[in-house]
């Protein structure tokens, strides 16, 4: 198989970063912009299914039901990251090339992250480690985010056999099933909708609602409830019924849910790229028998730079676990309503 080597330097990716952020130059000179930052996000997919397969064989060892999938991150979504900050160069992201672990406990997320810390011999160094569960007086960035994100961040860096790649980072997500539903629920939100919840952006109602239902999630799970949501259950069940019969995220999220249909079932292994239209809620789910088509599938359609657009290009071991790792590409925000419902009904 053929993968994709970083074909400029991190001064000259840089140099793209900052004219895409601010704008600034030609036609062609941000286009050429555009074409460097897309060959740099490509180059980690070579790293990133290194580290996969590490993490995916450890943790089946912790739970055979496991659900493992990798993912380069949306140029577009990188994109729109430079833009907000225009300071910023994607050479800084650890998250270009992704791997995300789902679990039903919060104990297998601890277990995972712990063996992969101390993996003796790793060729491939975890850099950094995020614990967005549990809030820490001596560190500020511990604990949920203020949006009520929450799951445990590793963030790697290439160091294997193959040295044009080493530097590049690949981040890995480890959830428990509540933590993704909650995810999902956001994302599905944004995907569907065109909000910002994912960045607290949008009807101050709606991102209060998710709050809550995440610091109740994390009542459940017997971790740090999210700031300024750190009430008795009753009172955060209240809020959350209100909110729920004032602006109907219950609904929206069904109805959504309601429009999209079933795809992949087989078990074969293959690359896949996932192309939603947003208006029209139609999703395709194309499989690829070679990563070379399916990088070149996402190349064409990026290029289209069509907002009504959603594509993502994802390798997964079982395709029929596709819906389970990329729920919100299907609207299948069912664990998320069904807790909620429970609640509140």
């Amino acid at each position: 198989m053929v993968h994709v080597e970083p074909e400029h330097s991190r001064s000259a990716v840089g140099r793209a970063s900052k004219a895409i952020g601010k704008g600034k130059g030609t036609p062609e000179e941000l286009t050429e912009a555009r074409a460097v930052l897309a060959n740099f996000r490509s180059a980690h997919a070579y790293p990133l299914n290194a580290v996969t397969v590490t993490v995916r064989q450890k943790a089946l060892e912790v739970n055979a039901n496991a659900v493992v999938a990798q993912r380069l991150k949306r140029l577009p979504t990188i994109l729109d990251k430079l833009k907000r900050i225009p300071t910023m160069s994607v050479t800084t992201m650890h998250d270009l090339g992704g791997c995300r672990v789902v679990f039903s406990s919060v104990g297998e997320v601890d277990a995972l992250v712990e063996e992969l810390i101390e993996l003796p011999r790793a060729r491939n160094r975890v850099l950094r480690t995020y614990d967005y569960l549990r809030a820490d007086p001596e560190n500020e960035h511990a604990g949920p985010k203020p949006s009520g994100y929450r799951g445990m961040h590793l963030a790697y860096e290439y160091r294997a056999s193959k040295e044009v790649y080493h530097g590049l980072r690949i981040e890995l997500q480890v959830r428990t099933q509540l933590q993704h539903a909650w995810a999902t629920a956001v994302e599905t939100m944004d995907l569907f909708s065109g909000s910002e919840l994912k960045y607290s952006k949008g009807d101050p109602q709606v991102i209060r609602f998710f709050v809550l239902v995440s610091s109740l999630m994390a009542l459940e799970e017997g971790v740090s409830p999210v700031p300024g949501a750190d009430a008795p259950k009753a009172e955060l069940v209240d809020e959350v019924a209100l909110l729920e019969s004032e602006v109907g995220i219950i609904d929206r999220l069904e109805g959504y849910a309601a429009i999209v249909g079933d795809h992949a079932t087989s078990d074969r292994r293959n690359a896949l790229t996932l192309e939603l239209r947003r208006s029209a809620g139609t999703l395709e789910v194309r499989v690829h028998e070679k990563q070379s088509d399916a990088e070149a599938r996402l190349a064409e359609l990026e290029a289209l730079d069509d907002d009504d657009l959603d594509v993502v290009l994802v390798n997964i071991a079982r395709i029929s676990q596709l819906q389970a790792a990329y729920p919100n590409y299907y609207a299948d925000t069912s664990m998320f309503t069904e807790f909620v419902k429970r609640l509140i009904l």
